[in-house]
């Protein structure tokens, strides 16, 4: 039964790793901002500006991408989105076309629970449903997706275009420091040939070099990005075209969730949160416990072959021929999971492509170390404090992974990653009593690399006087007005070149989520300071809420008690002036349904755990034909 369970989950969870923006890296809505030079100075460094043109490399499901025919024209699909998407786009013709024949399956299936062709169903129709995210045993893609291509500046994107760009990077405020025409981004497919993309992402550069004059470029890789980065490294670094990499949230080793994913390696209290804690997470109300009850409709047996099935299609069909799923398996996962998938000789040539990545990703500081010597510096910015799925709907599928029972990480990647090295303690402990800094690449006895918390130790990471840490900072950091600041302040000039060059960006600092501040409640209570019709007191009370917001902008003290104390006093005065309504109570017929259906779902996990409704009658059948053996017996 635990078996079954796990497998389950397996199959869901893998279905929403693909269609979450992997998660997302760093996506935000933009900050609206004033774009004048004035505020960029007053914010930055004098003087901060390098003159080095700033390439953004981004995240999954960053880069708009499409279906090309072999001249390289954009053509229409046959997915859901038929023009351009983000993530997956899926063809769900071959399931609509053949529903007439999985129908019946599923019926019979549920009525005779037994598999009555149900998996033979997802065998045969579900691997098209992936066709534009397939790749050949090449590692090229089977129906030729593409980026969208800009290789122009942002100063040349139209208004959606340059929309979009904001909504990953809310930059505007700090965008003067550089200029809008000395920033690039670089797309690339979230399915790809990684050493392709890192070709490409050469032949970027030099477009770059040739338009602005520059002789280097400074590259900033968010989140997966990382991943084309570190082969682009690997390939093309002795071409000393670039002269400062800002990793923000880098995946540079990949992620154990992942790793945990494809090996189905899920957490000991994963059945728990399958059958009853988890769905009503993502579902408000009663829907998520009824959801919790559905899922029982099925038994283990049935449920075995579907899932089975399935994983069949999406390891042999999806992930298997695609690099750069493997560039985000951990170095240390990569050895087994290649010889488990890639030991056939039709993957020679997709394993000799993932080796060679590999091979540049379990010597990566060694790599870094030697790039430094030629030159190039290297700043990151990373978050820590959680648990594998602690966050919103994107990430909370990775609480069912092994990973997320004991590995410091953003949300998404883990400390050791996007810290290159970093120790940490589990979420929600600290460092033993008495532990000392290892200094494995910091032998500087004045330096301090443990946490204030004493959570991470950064005297092991590569880069101990380039590396920034934010305490209880989800992977979604462009939410964190702080970071942005600081990764412009890096990628701009060389005003900040360690931890130690400006106590207002200390090393460790902590987090703020000032979107909802900067977008919507400020904006509206600037506005509500121009109204005639308030009270003395609710004037002086507005005038204050907008001053302690102002001030803690100003702040680089990222405190998330504090922020959300100041987001609290905009609502609140905004609501006291009729701007907002207050905060809708549940009314009694909305809370007693989910009470009921909390009720139920708790009762059928205490008393039968992760068993199916067929299960459940033959155990209680038996359990009573037992009894009335007895009662028999003692009569």
């Amino acid at each position: 039964m635990r078996f079954l369970s796990k497998k389950l989950i397996s199959l869901l969870l893998v279905s929403a790793l693909l269609m979450s923006v992997f998660a997302g890296g760093i996506s935000a809505q933009a900050a609206g901002a004033d774009n004048s030079a004035e505020l960029a100075q007053a914010l930055l460094p004098p003087n901060s500006g390098s003159g080095n043109p700033v390439i953004v490399v981004p995240g999954i499901g960053m880069s708009s991408v499409a279906l090309f025919d072999e001249e390289g024209n954009k053509i229409p699909n046959e997915g859901t989105f038929p023009d351009e998407w983000n993530v997956l786009n899926l063809d769900t013709a071959p399931l609509m076309d053949n529903l007439w024949k999985i129908i019946p399956k599923a019926l019979l299936s549920l009525i005779f629970q037994r598999d009555m062709g149900l998996s033979n169903a997802v065998r045969e129709y579900m691997p098209g449903i992936f066709r534009y995210a397939q790749h050949d045993l090449n590692g090229k893609s089977i129906e030729n997706v593409q980026a969208i291509e800009r290789k122009y500046p942002l100063s040349e994107y139209d208004e959606d275009a340059k929309r979009g760009f904001y909504n990953m990077m809310p930059m505007e405020k700090y965008v003067p420091a550089i200029g809008e025409d000395r920033i690039y981004c670089f797309n690339f497919p979230p399915f790809c040939n990684t050493y392709d993309q890192a070709a490409k992402l050469n032949e970027f550069i030099q477009v770059v070099k040739e338009q602005t004059g520059a002789e280097k470029v400074n590259l900033v890789p968010l989140s997966l990005g990382s991943t084309v980065t570190n082969a682009y490294l690997d390939e093309y670094a002795d071409r000393n075209d670039v002269a400062k990499v800002v990793r923000i949230v880098g995946a540079s080793d990949g992620s154990d969730v992942f790793a945990d994913l494809v090996a189905q390696n899920l957490s000991e209290n994963s059945a728990q949160l399958f059958y009853r804690d988890f769905f009503p997470q993502l579902i408000k109300g009663y829907g998520g416990y009824l959801v919790n009850i559905a899922v029982r409709i099925l038994p283990k047996k049935v449920l075995n072959n579907v899932i089975d099935a399935a994983f069949d299609v999406i390891r042999y069909d999806f992930f298997v021929n695609t690099p750069s799923m493997w560039a985000i398996i951990p170095a240390d996962r990569y050895e087994e999971l290649a010889d488990t998938y890639l030991s056939g000789p039709e993957y020679e040539v997709i394993r000799a492509q993932t080796d060679k990545y590999y091979a540049y990703q379990s010597n990566l500081q060694e790599n870094i170390d030697r790039h430094i010597q030629d030159g190039i510096q290297f700043y990151n910015i990373c978050g820590y404090g959680f648990n594998f799925g602690h966050g919103w709907n994107d990430y909370q599928y990775f609480q069912f992974f092994r990973c997320a029972d004991d590995v410091n990480s953003d949300g998404i990647i883990q400390l050791t990653s996007t810290g290159m090295g970093a120790y940490s303690a589990a979420p929600g402990t600290t460092l033993p009593d008495g532990y000392v800094q290892q200094n494995t690449c910091c032998t500087n006895p004045d330096h301090n690399h443990i946490s204030p918390d004493r959570v991470v130790d950064a005297s092991t990471c590569y880069l101990p006087e380039q590396t920034w840490f934010f305490s209880g900072q989800h992977h979604e950091c462009a939410n964190n007005d702080v970071i942005v600041r600081l990764a412009c302040i890096l990628m701009a000039g060389d005003t900040i070149t360690s931890v130690h060059s400006d106590p207002d960006f200390p090393q460790f600092n902590g987090s703020r989520y000032t979107k909802r501040i900067v977008k919507d409640l400020l904006p509206r209570c600037i506005e509500a300071q121009g109204r005639t019709d308030l009270s003395a007191a609710d004037m002086a009370e507005l005038n204050a809420a907008v001053d302690e917001a102002n001030a803690m902008l100003d702040s680089t003290v990222a405190d998330d008690a504090q922020c959300n104390a100041v987001e609290a006093r905009l609502r609140n005065i905004l609501v006291k002036i009729g701007v907002l309504e207050p905060p809708a109570q549940p009314e009694t017929y909305e809370i007693i349904p989910e009470a009921a259906a909390k009720t139920v779902s708790d009762l059928l996990w205490d008393k039968f755990g992760p068993a199916g409704f067929s299960e459940i009658a033959k155990t209680e059948l038996i359990k009573t034909i037992a009894v009335l053996i007895k009662l028999v017996e003692m009569f």
